[in-house]
């Protein structure tokens, strides 16, 4: 079967104040794909989020959602409707509950919602990132960190986007929470059969769910290849991240 590429970054470039945050970065994101972009705090992966978000302006290149170049706002619109994030933080809303904050793009953006079919919809969600019923009606303040990022990664699944982007989503968990979001993380994927791309530190999470691995470096790709070819690679700094 072809697969069918969903995102194709080109010469991607963004400079701040005449310092260059983002250099010539280029890669494809296919069907089923995922993708795992790993590098050290300051190395541009988090502003590299913000550009496939729309958050941040490139300076230069493009990026083509399905073929199509992304340049004005209806494509913009378009490209964000098939994505999924689980933010860094959670970005949870502490005067919603749980269920509504899993639920909140169909809550508020719809002109009638239908609230009682939603907030089935988002307990179905719990469940899926193993929560029990009852948390959907807590608040982010009533719940652990790790459930908060289960809770995190309920919401960008709610719409069955058919991209899911997941920033550090091991970040501030210990070992034992980090190796069940990982798990889930994947369990996810391989269920839906979704196309991902997932920024992050932890080497384990590259090597453990990666189909492709970027390395980013000062804002640059030091180095792109499988988990496999990671293992044998000479590269200095991937050796850095792989012996932890």
């Amino acid at each position: 079967m072809i697969k069918k590429i969903k995102i194709e970054v080109k010469n991607l470039n963004k400079v701040i104040e005449d310092k260059q945050i983002l250099n010539n970065i280029s890669f494809t994101l296919d069907s089923e794909e995922h993708l795992v972009i790993i590098g050290s705090s300051g190395a541009g992966k988090s502003m590299l989020v913000k550009c496939l978000l729309g958050l941040e302006d490139l300076s230069s290149g493009s990026i083509f959602f399905r073929g199509n170049l992304i340049s004005g706002d209806e494509d913009k619109q378009s490209f964000l409707t098939n994505l999924g994030v689980c933010f860094q933080g959670n970005a949870l809303f502490d005067s919603y509950k749980t269920w509504e904050n899993i639920a909140f793009k169909s809550l508020y953006n719809e002109r009638s919602p239908n609230v009682l079919k939603l907030k089935k919809l988002a307990i179905g969600r719990l469940e899926e990132v193993g929560l029990p019923v009852n948390v959907a009606e807590y608040y982010p303040s009533e719940l652990s960190g790790g459930m908060q990022k289960r809770v995190g990664i309920a919401r960008s699944i709610f719409s069955e986007p058919d991209i899911l982007i997941f920033d550090e989503p091991t970040t501030g968990l210990d070992p034992i929470m980090s190796k069940k979001i990982i798990s889930l993380i994947g369990k996810i994927i391989k269920d839906s059969k979704k196309a991902a791309i997932t920024i992050t530190h932890d080497i384990n999470l590259a090597m453990v769910l990666a189909s492709k691995i970027i390395l980013i470096d000062a804002g640059e790709i030091e180095w792109a290849g499988c988990p496999t070819q990671a293992l044998s690679s000479k590269n200095k700094l991937l050796k850095v991240f792989l012996n932890g």
